[in-house]
């Protein structure tokens, strides 16, 4: 498996892990779709400093910002959230709308 930059890995409705595999996400249980999310949003900064295009990172400040204006809008996120049928204001693992989610 070669070397995919975030535009790659964002623009695709499938995911593929970290020895090759692609699955789709129609395939995947809630759990593991769950767990996708939660590495995405763990390695935000990761995303934002592989883009191809070093426009698109020095157009953001941070990878927090990456995460709420382009991840969250991205093909495989929406696909994601889509198949777990929750809006993305409704999913939440320790962050809600962008702010540290108390309960």
């Amino acid at each position: 498996m070669s070397f995919r930059y975030t535009e790659q890995i964002l623009n695709s409705s499938d995911w593929v892990d970290g020895q090759g595999n692609i699955y789709q996400v129609q395939d995947l249980d809630k759990d593991h779709l769950h767990n996708i999310l939660n590495f995405i949003y763990k390695r935000r900064n990761r995303y934002w400093l592989n883009c191809r295009k070093t426009e698109v990172i020095e157009s953001f400040k941070d990878g927090d910002e990456f995460f709420q204006k382009v991840i969250r809008t991205s093909t495989l996120w929406l696909s994601i959230m889509n198949q777990l049928d929750v809006s993305d204001s409704e999913f939440n693992f320790a962050w809600k709308m962008g702010s540290r989610y108390d309960g």
